[in-house]
């Protein structure tokens, strides 16, 4: 019986955010798209999948659209050719910080993407932090979200993320496949791949183990550049 289960973590293609961000200034590029950079990315990326990614069961990805995108570019011939499900979580959505982390409401999303199966989330508003200062964002739809961010831009804090982080764990420990390659970003991952301190580049694949015991991550390797 294996101890381990076999995760491959990908990070999205190149998104406008990722060209135009400074530390100095954010562009208010919410839920940003991926640029035509990014997508050359994923297209680059969708070949190396057919050559790496042949054994997965499930692909996860999440619901913001750079990551949806490139999964939808990448992978969406894999999981058509081998007849695997397509799960969209919120759970490892990136880190709320700037304007690109904040996403759209999850009736949009899923009309624009029925290619995948959005059962896992239950909030419209699933970008939204738990906390109890935003619950009004998270259930007044009359609110628009990314102009009361201009005004007063709310943050997730780092211990939100690392309950997430735990979450998203116990979610794949939970699953009966194996073998899952997971679409998400680079500050999550980077929370969910210590103690390994693995900086990540767009659409680069990391291949590791999840133990069945523990929880930890086991032998990470980088698969592409």
């Amino acid at each position: 019986m294996k101890e381990v289960k076999e995760i491959y973590i990908i990070r999205h293609g190149e998104s406008t955010f990722n060209k135009n961000y400074n530390e100095f200034e954010d562009p208010y590029l919410f839920d940003a798209r991926l640029t035509e950079f990014g997508k050359n990315q994923a297209n680059q990326l969708s070949e190396n999948v057919k050559n790496l990614l042949n054994n997965i069961e499930l692909v996860i990805t999440s619901p913001l659209t750079r990551a949806l995108d490139t999964t939808k570019i990448a992978l969406l011939q894999l999981i058509k050719d081998k007849s695997i499900k397509c799960l969209v979580s919120s759970i490892h959505r990136e880190l709320l910080t700037t304007s690109d982390d904040n996403g759209r409401i999850k009736s949009i999303i899923e009309n624009e993407y029925p290619e995948f199966d959005f059962s896992l989330i239950n909030d419209q508003r699933w970008w939204i932090p738990e906390m109890d200062e935003l619950i009004e964002l998270k259930t007044n739809f009359s609110i628009d979200t990314d102009q009361y961010f201009k005004k007063i831009p709310f943050r997730e804090s780092e211990s939100s993320l690392l309950k997430r982080v735990e979450q998203f764990k116990q979610f794949l420990l939970s699953r009966p496949e194996s073998s899952i390659a997971i679409v998400g970003h680079a500050d999550f991952f980077y929370y969910f791949t210590q103690p390994h301190d693995l900086p990540l580049n767009n659409c680069q694949i990391i291949k590791l183990n999840l133990s069945l015991i523990d929880s930890k991550i086991l032998n990470p390797i980088y698969l592409t550049n």
